[in-house]
């Protein structure tokens, strides 16, 4: 059965393979936004060197590692599994010999891994030729870094199959997939850094599972994060994964009790 899993990762990376001018475009607008942000940030600073402990080149680190990871934990408009709900080719995956939570999961990760290697790393390579912000911290960050993000991705995964499979008792789940997308990313940190936010909200927002899918992985490669605070970090992390997993495959066993086909 991890055969047939792996298979379907592997199949959805080559399958965004197929899409190059649509990375090229994705790119480019990762790019645009990047140098926005860093553009209105090199303003503030001017006025105020340090911010919540930030300086300039720190801050610039922080906007082009979220433009570099935002694909990869919250991918814009991911509406793949609400729309085979609406057209009924959810049935068809129902009737595959595996889990469907497990199935969709795998999918997802490779679509991760794609975008990894053909979207986030040339992002932040960029923002460094066009900035100057080079690498961050090295050592222990990057291990912390690595483990984190691969716990922001599987949060990201399981946060939109939870916002799709919505599908199944709501006639129009768009609107409710659009709003848990902004609602994340502005938690996640993508509109303003979580660290410039007012203490009380930031206090609130680090507490929700949004922070933990942007935020968390780049100030642990920033070096922000660190010692018993990372250990404590990345175990709340991870206890968020496992409240979303459990609450994704609840729901999923309650979703397909609701699917006739064929009259049965």
């Amino acid at each position: 059965m991890l055969r047939f899993y792996v298979a379907a990762a592997q199949t959805a990376f080559r399958r965004q393979l197929i899409y190059r001018w649509a990375n090229i475009a994705g790119l480019l607008a990762n790019v645009f936004f990047g140098a926005i942000f860093s553009a209105v940030l090199t303003a503030l600073f001017q006025a105020r060197p340090h911010v919540a402990g930030y300086d300039l080149r720190d801050a610039l680190r922080y906007v082009w590692l979220l433009q570099a990871m935002i694909m990869v934990v919250l991918t814009f408009g991911w509406k793949d599994l609400l729309l085979t709900i609406r057209s009924g080719e959810v049935v068809t995956d129902l009737c595959k010999p595996c889990d469907f939570f497990g199935y969709w999961f795998s999918k997802e990760v490779g679509r991760s891994c794609y975008y990894i290697v053909l979207r986030g790393v040339p992002t932040y390579l960029l923002g460094m030729l066009l900035f100057g912000i080079g690498l961050p911290a090295g050592g222990a960050a990057w291990l912390g870094f690595a483990v984190a993000l691969s716990g922001a991705a599987a949060l990201g995964i399981t946060f939109r199959f939870l916002t799709n499979i919505l599908g199944f008792w709501l006639v129009e789940a768009r609107a409710f997939v659009l709003m848990g997308e902004i609602v994340a990313q502005f938690c996640a940190g993508s509109y303003i850094p979580l660290p410039f936010m007012p203490p009380a909200l930031y206090q609130v927002i680090v507490w929700l599972p949004f922070a933990d899918m942007l935020n968390l992985p780049a100030q642990i490669l920033l070096g922000k994060v660190t010692g018993g605070d990372l250990l404590l970090e990345l175990a709340r992390q991870l206890a968020w994964v496992a409240v979303f997993v459990l609450l994704a495959r609840w729901l999923a066993a309650q979703a397909t009790r609701r699917v006739v086909a064929q009259g049965g």
